[in-house]
């Protein structure tokens, strides 16, 4: 266990060190700064875009649209179909068992079909409150047709909306399986009466998110590696800045560190010193880039993305609270790269001394 006065004596050599080459202390804190600052704010930006992506509602989802001349037959043709595909794909958890014989057609699930009644609902509910949807909702005349009670056809002579099947998939990375069903969907066929098959789906009538999907992981992808690539780039050159420090200060004090080791003192006795100053170094530096990452992100960044989207009539991007998301982890982060570079660079300094 180490004195307390060993222990004091290595915190003021450490000071002493920090203090004793100004400009290059100053030059390695400004470079880690840097580098911290950077990983930080690819951090913030693919978090951001991560949090408001998945919050994008039926992201995971096909929308199979019906043709509004579909009889009731022919819906429940398509739906067989949808569902063979859906029962062999490993990104849909949904079976043909779900959809049993005394069963018309499936409602909850991962495949499932809404009728124009049923999107009519989510219509009102997501205008719930607007006179003009009270007013439409008054107009419209409830005919209580053989669709009705099977659920698959509208009871409202005037809807104009379509009914649907909804496929959910529990795995949007598995791109490629998820394509494939598209273009699966894409080729079903029915067959009329008299034996002619025609296209059951137009390819406009299939809505998805996958090339916003495709697009986004693309950006979130480039922005991990550039990020990653830039980390590295900085972090080295932290490195070699922050080892030229220490080694000035290991070359003002060669001679004692000569006398030292003739006297018999320790490896670790000698380092310690030139540690201390390089967890200083990495420690303030830390320090400092959590303050101005907090300053980019609230003032700069949520501004950038609040002016990017306010304007343009679209839902605005979520940013998320810094101190209550980020400030822990982005502390943590800072912490660890400071120290990292500052506790390996004193010892990469010290090593030809302490072998000599």
């Amino acid at each position: 266990m180490m004195k307390p006065s060993v222990f004091f004596y290595n915190i003021g050599q450490g000071f002493k060190g920090f203090f004793r080459n100004g400009v290059m202390t100053t030059a390695s804190i400004v470079v880690l700064i840097a580098c911290m600052i950077l990983v930080g704010t690819f951090y913030l930006v693919i978090d951001t875009i991560d949090r408001n992506f998945n919050a994008i509602e039926n992201l995971n989802v096909i929308e199979v649209m019906v043709d509004k001349d579909y009889s009731e037959g022919e819906i429940l043709a398509l739906g067989r179909e949808l569902a063979d595909i859906c029962n062999d794909s490993p990104v849909i958890e949904w079976t043909s068992s779900e959809w049993p014989e005394d069963l018309l057609i499936p409602k909850e699930g991962n495949f499932k079909y809404l009728s124009p009644d049923d999107h009519y609902a989510i219509f009102k509910e997501m205008y719930k409150g607007q006179a003009w949807v009270d007013a439409m909702e008054d107009q419209h005349d409830h005919v209580h047709d053989e669709g009705e009670h099977a659920g698959l056809t509208s009871s409202m002579t005037d809807n104009p909306l379509r009914g649907s099947f909804r496929i959910t998939f529990v795995n949007l990375s598995d791109i490629e399986e998820v394509t494939k069903v598209k273009s699966l969907i894409d080729e079903i066929e029915l067959t009329d009466a008299d034996g002619n098959k025609t296209d059951a789906v137009a390819t406009e009538n299939i809505k998805d998110y996958l090339e916003l999907y495709g697009n986004v992981m693309n950006i979130k992808h480039t922005l991990y590696i550039a990020g990653l690539w830039l980390m590295a780039i900085f972090l080295v050159i932290s490195l070699f800045v922050i080892m030229n420090t220490i080694k000035l200060g290991v070359f003002a004090r060669r001679n004692e560190i000569k006398f030292m080791r003739l006297c018999g003192a320790t490896k670790a006795f000698i380092r310690m010193p030139f540690i201390v100053e390089g967890i200083i170094i990495g420690t303030l530096a830390a320090a400092i880039s959590f303050g101005i990452e907090f300053y980019l992100y609230e003032y700069l960044l949520k501004g950038i993305i609040s002016s990017a989207t306010g304007t343009t009539g679209v839902t605005s991007i979520a940013s998320a609270p810094f101190w209550d998301a980020y400030a822990l982890l982005v502390g943590l982060g800072f912490l660890a790269i400071g120290l990292f570079a500052g506790i390996i660079s004193s010892s990469l300094s010290l090593k030809r001394y302490l072998n000599a």
